[in-house]
């Protein structure tokens, strides 16, 4: 297991880092308060590469390691067939797709088994009926890998998985749904199926056995939460540096112990955050099976996140509550963290139940 990473990677990562600081950074804080979808980024990203990391050269992507995920692009790349592949994965790279992974109900969100959406055959089409809530990219997506139920089996049976275009009759898009979340494209959303037509050869896999495509599917998803690593080293960072100038008592607060002392638990639970994320990935990467230690990263990297924001904001005191700092900009996006993507108690479960077996 050899976490240093090869002078290409660390070209590209410094190479990301400039691209971000330049096309992104400006004007982000703005961004964060519109309602309208930031299509010049999008654009700016997709020509940059970053987009389809991980998809597969021959399909438009960057052939990259598990280093980044799209909920509705990898799913297609590892589950999808030779033609969904080739039909959805380049325009998804290229950014001239956005795409949506269509999986919460109203009544089905820890309990992700208990969908009540159905799709039916009808020919060479399937008939889709049904509600899902809280999707990200719902508002602007236009292609959603969405799971429903095509036979009447309780539990993880009977689930199967389709790729279903906005543009298909039947297909409705609910309202928009803003949360705390201060970052760029993270809107979410309502869509609904009203008898929305979905061609059969849309359906992923083979039917009834969507429950694999899911848990593959969340592998990924619990892989994006390594994007959190990056907010939690810049949260200490400029703690260290506010540490140091900041004077209380005739003193930098740097020399305080309990300063101190929140310093080095936001490092540890970096640096742990870090091994896990990147043991993740590099199961990923050797084809192992993931689930595990999808859930176990994913509960610790959350977690960690809400405390590292947490406690920047305490070593700032009150600047840390202004919005002309950065520190508290992350709080409500940790927070969101440990509820999506399963929250850390379905986390917990998960563990114990696979420990058990």
């Amino acid at each position: 297991m050899d976490f240093d990473f090869t002078d290409e990677q660390k070209a590209f990562a410094k190479s990301v880092r400039e691209f971000a600081e330049k096309e992104i950074a400006p004007g982000a804080r703005e961004r964060e308060q519109s309602p309208e979808f930031p299509h010049y980024i999008w654009g700016k990203m997709a020509e940059f590469g970053l987009l389809g990391l991980p998809v597969p050269e021959e399909y438009g992507g960057g052939g990259a390691d598990a280093v980044n995920t799209m909920i509705c692009a990898m799913p297609i790349a590892v589950l999808g067939s030779e033609e969904q592949k080739k039909k959805y994965l380049p325009e998804l790279c290229a950014g001239s797709r956005i795409g949506a992974f269509a999986l919460t109900e109203p009544e089905a969100g820890s309990d992700a088994t208990a969908l009540r959406s159905r799709a039916v055959r009808d020919g060479d089409s399937y008939i889709l009926n049904g509600n899902k809530i809280y999707i990200s990219n719902a508002p602007h997506a236009d292609t959603f890998v969405t799971f429903a139920k095509t036979a009447d089996e309780v539990g993880n049976e009977g689930i199967s998985t389709f790729i279903v275009e906005s543009d298909f009759p039947g297909f409705v898009r609910g309202k928009p749904l803003r949360i705390y979340t201060p970052s760029v494209g993270s809107d979410v959303g309502e869509i609904a199926f009203d008898d929305c037509r979905v061609p059969a050869e849309n359906l992923m896999g083979v039917e009834g056995q969507g429950f694999a495509a899911m848990l593959t599917s969340l592998g990924w998803e619990r892989l994006a939460f390594a994007g959190f690593l990056g907010a939690m080293a810049c949260n200490l960072d400029d703690c260290i540096a506010y540490a140091k100038e900041r004077q209380a008592f005739g003193r930098p607060i740097a020399k305080f112990q309990l300063i101190q002392a929140k310093l080095a638990d936001m490092a540890v639970d970096l640096e742990a955050a870090r091994l896990l994320t990147y043991k993740l990935a590099w199961m990923f990467d050797t084809g192992q099976v993931i689930h595990l230690q999808a859930a176990i990263a994913k509960l610790f990297t959350t977690e960690a996140a809400l405390r590292n924001a947490l406690e920047a904001i305490q070593v700032f005191g009150g600047y840390g509550c202004m919005t002309e700092e950065n520190v508290g900009r992350t709080l409500w996006a940790a927070k969101a963290s440990v509820i999506g993507g399963g929250t850390s108690e379905i986390q917990r479960i998960t563990i114990a139940r696979m420990l058990l077996r």
